[in-house]
């Protein structure tokens, strides 16, 4: 009885991770194209100071110590922590 088992259990893996394979393949949907292309110029990472927090936009401003100000779109986990004046490094997030 075991190795019908183990036999079904292998074969069941070998098609999620062959379907995972299928699926790295797959391309691009015009959406996550296009929202890379905007996204192209952006920095991947930004450490700074918090200017304004906007709650109702759901954006974060940040000031790098260069003087360059980003303006970042935020979750509602992270602007109810976000203060201004907060020092903080924030990294873009995969959207696709």
């Amino acid at each position: 009885m075991r190795i019908p088992r183990a036999l079904a259990v292998s074969l069941v893996a070998a098609s999620l991770l062959g379907g995972g394979v299928a699926l790295a393949q797959q391309t691009a949907s015009p959406v996550c194209e296009a929202h890379e292309k905007a996204r192209g110029n952006a920095p991947k990472q930004v450490e700074g100071r918090v200017l304004r927090v906007d709650t109702a936009a759901s954006r974060v401003t940040v000031q790098e110590t260069d003087g360059k100000v980003h303006e970042f779109q935020a979750s509602k986990e992270t602007l109810q922590i976000v203060k201004v004046g907060d020092s903080i490094m924030a990294s873009l997030r995969p959207v696709c």
